[in-house]
């Protein structure tokens, strides 16, 4: 039996689907641009299952670029949104992703079977890198409400809980898309909160909504101290709690009436959205994801049921194949954006592994080179990053005895 979900916008009542407007681009292997995935064909009816690290998602579809590329945007998400949402390491059983041909009224729909199974089925015509966001962040969410609380009717993922999702994504994947969202911050007022906890999927719009909610969850994260609020707070919404006895209970002491909360809101609002932010990443943040990058992840056994980790090294070496050499130029043109963001002892490690990965018609020799090269620079990097952490916990540990 199939959950009930709450609607978007344009769409009609329906079981088990959470839909949403937007537009998904397929060009080869990237996502980029905005045009309609309208040429996607069917080359083989059989589809073909992408399979990311155990226990995140697997991806179907009947034509096998559009989904390596879903599942390459599913792995772009969880790795963008684990930390600030709390993604686990993996959950017993994947996302399923299922890209299906067909016109439809919406372009995709997250369904929660019994077993605590969670489905996405997007649209190939609809589909677009927004709606491929908006089901893969809807999809995440829905399944970590059925691994905190089973499958009840209870259970939702509020919209703007959502759209801070998909909003942190874009802007940590493109760093002009925050300076755009800053931007467009300075020209639009707070919504109150209550009305942005409230915010339902409709036929009508609201404008400022989205940006306000990626600052609200910027907000509430940085009022998150040791014991948890922010972890505690999204639970009891997965969990279809009232936002604003789940606010009250979880983040106590901040205000006293509505009133209160909402000048504390909205002095939130104007220094989250005006805050000068690093120029670089931490080095955690850096290590996260130049390994994921580096580390490739492939279906192996006769029924392809088993997944492989392999040495990059020996991934280089099978470079001149088709699928990895378009592997590696997706990776390559991710890593161009990151490199420049990424804190300074994991930069050489940035640089040498582009070297890898802009390599695939390099000579056999040369290639192993880079990727010695590359192992030297992360050794080098991870090394730095426990000298520094145990010098400022030895620090801390010897003010905390004074």
């Amino acid at each position: 039996m199939k959950r009930r979900a709450e609607t978007a916008t344009g769409a009609r009542p329906c079981d088990g689907r959470i839909v949403v407007a937007g537009r998904l681009l397929a060009a080869g292997w990237l996502f980029g641009g905005g045009a309609l995935a309208a040429d996607v064909r069917a080359a083989d009816p059989t589809p073909v299952i992408a399979q990311s690290v155990t226990g995140r998602f697997e991806v179907a579809a009947v034509d096998p670029t559009v989904g390596h590329a879903v599942g390459a945007q599913a792995e772009e998400g969880w790795r963008l949104l684990a930390g600030p949402l709390g993604f686990p390491d993996q959950f017993v059983s994947p996302v399923f992703i299922r890209v299906v041909p067909g016109a439809a009224a919406v372009p995709f729909q997250v369904s929660v079977e019994t077993g605590g199974i969670v489905s996405v089925a997007l649209r190939a015509e609809m589909l677009t890198t927004v709606v491929a966001r908006r089901a893969i962040v809807q999809g995440i969410l829905m399944r970590m409400a059925v691994a905190q609380q089973g499958v009840t009717e209870r259970l939702r993922v509020p919209r703007w809980l959502e759209e801070a999702g998909v909003g942190w994504w874009r802007t940590r994947a493109d760093g002009a898309q925050q300076d755009a969202v800053r931007h467009e911050s300075r020209r639009i007022p707070p919504p109150a909160l209550g009305d942005l906890l409230h915010w339902q999927r409709g036929p009508s719009e609201s404008p400022g909504f989205s940006v306000a909610s990626l600052w609200l969850m910027t907000f509430l994260q940085s009022e998150s101290r040791r014991s948890g609020e922010w972890t505690a707070f999204t639970k009891a919404l997965l969990a279809g709690d009232d936002p604003d006895l789940a606010l009250a209970a979880h983040y106590p002491g901040r205000f006293a009436n509505e009133a209160e909360r909402e000048l504390w809101w909205q002095t939130g609002w104007y220094h989250v959205s005006r805050a000068p932010t690093l120029p670089a990443l931490e080095a955690a943040e850096s290590r996260v994801q130049l390994e994921a990058l580096a580390r490739f992840v492939f279906a192996g056994g006769p029924m392809g049921d088993a997944d492989v980790v392999l040495p990059l090294g020996e991934v280089a070496r099978r470079a001149g194949e088709p699928i990895v050499a378009a592997e590696f130029s997706r990776r390559a043109a991710e890593l161009g954006r990151l490199i420049p963001v990424l804190h300074p002892f994991y930069r050489n490690a940035g640089l040498s592994l582009a070297e890898v990965l802009r390599a695939p018609a390099a000579k056999p020799e040369r290639r192993a080179e880079l990727t010695a090269v590359f192992a030297q620079d992360w050794r080098d990097a991870t090394e730095l990053e426990a000298a520094t952490t145990a010098a400022l916990d030895a620090l801390e540990a010897k003010r905390a005895r004074r």
